[in-house]
């Protein structure tokens, strides 16, 4: 007779969990429906370009620092076909700040990176065309300065970016054997 009442009680539970859960979950899609942007009538995300344009600037710069350490680390082991597909990540992110017109605290970020980066991802593409790695290191480091004059003009230069020293990921950055 116990067993039966504990077993009723905990089947009672289980789905009272599963009840819980599903209200839980529910109610944070409806939440996170609730605290997406407000548009007018005819105005829809549907693209992801809409989306990212609506995504804070600190995801897009995790990203950009992201891309610039893998980058650094292609372009030492000359790994140029590496080297170039984060440059070109790097390009796009930059092309996607630029048109989301971001501003902070009365700052246009969006034009300080337009009148700052685009040369610096020029010279990087020219120093990994050119598979010089010496012109690579050159340009990287004017890079990084170039990006912490852009956070000092922003009003967050207490965000400084270093030339990386280890690599933080488990890539492997170096040229395939088999190439």
């Amino acid at each position: 007779m116990l067993e039966q009442v504990i077993n009723s009680y905990l089947s009672i539970m289980k789905n009272s969990f599963k009840a819980g859960s599903v209200l839980l979950a529910t109610t944070l899609i409806f939440i996170g429906i609730a605290c997406q942007p407000n548009h007018q009538s005819g105005e829809h995300m549907d693209s992801d370009e809409h989306y990212m344009d609506a995504v804070p600037l600190i995801y897009h710069m995790s990203f950009m620092q992201r891309y610039s350490v893998k980058l650094y680390f292609s372009g030492m082991e000359e790994n140029w076909g590496l080297a170039d597909i984060y440059a070109h990540e790097i390009e796009e992110l930059t092309e996607t700040i630029i048109d989301g017109n971001h501003m902070d605290d009365g700052v246009d970020v969006s034009g300080l990176l337009e009148s700052m980066l685009p040369p610096q991802i020029v010279q990087m593409e020219a120093a990994i065309d050119a598979k010089d790695r010496n012109m690579f290191e050159e340009n990287y480091q004017t890079m990084v300065q170039t990006c912490n004059q852009c956070h000092q003009a922003a009003n967050y230069g207490l965000v400084r970016i270093t030339v990386p020293e280890t690599n933080p990921y488990n890539q492997d950055f170096s040229v395939p054997k088999d190439q």
